[in-house]
């Protein structure tokens, strides 16, 4: 497959080789001929804004300037996390939404989503905790502003 855009099913984006990724979602998996950058790019244009707005937005939202989470489509609060930074190619994006349960496992952290499918991610779990920390902040300040229009 070449195009993909993320929706609200969407887990994870998991790269696979320098311009392929695995997408995770709730019921089905494809791969996909784009690095998960691309997919996080093409997928903000689709729900009408740039990746470069959305990123320059959370992070005044966050007042953070690394591993910056991304308000990908902002009626259904999509909301992802880079595991590294954004730039290199073997990031990983999180839907933090999905996520059941963590463990750290030698130096990587098994993530558990809510339908009991799990992966091993290159992220410390402290890093991943504050990740999904992020997450929720950016989530929870975009929510409010949305309510006090």
């Amino acid at each position: 497959m070449k195009d993909y855009e993320i929706n609200e099913q969407t887990m994870a984006i998991i790269p696979i080789s320098y311009n392929q990724s695995l997408i995770k979602e709730t019921e089905n998996e494809y791969i996909i001929d784009k690095c998960a950058y691309k997919i996080m790019e093409d997928s903000c244009s689709y729900y009408g804004s740039s990746y470069t707005g959305r990123l320059n937005a959370a992070k005044k939202m966050l007042d953070s300037n690394y591993k910056v989470p991304i308000l990908v489509e902002d009626s259904e609060f999509i909301v992802f996390f880079p595991t590294k930074s954004s730039l290199l190619d073997d990031c990983c994006w999180i839907n933090y939404n999905f996520i059941k349960n963590y463990s750290k496992k030698g130096k990587l952290t098994t993530i558990t989503f809510k339908n009991n499918q799990q992966i091993d991610v290159d992220i410390s779990k402290l890093s991943l905790e504050n990740q999904i920390s992020r997450s929720y902040k950016l989530e929870l300040i975009s929510r409010k502003r949305k309510i006090h229009k």
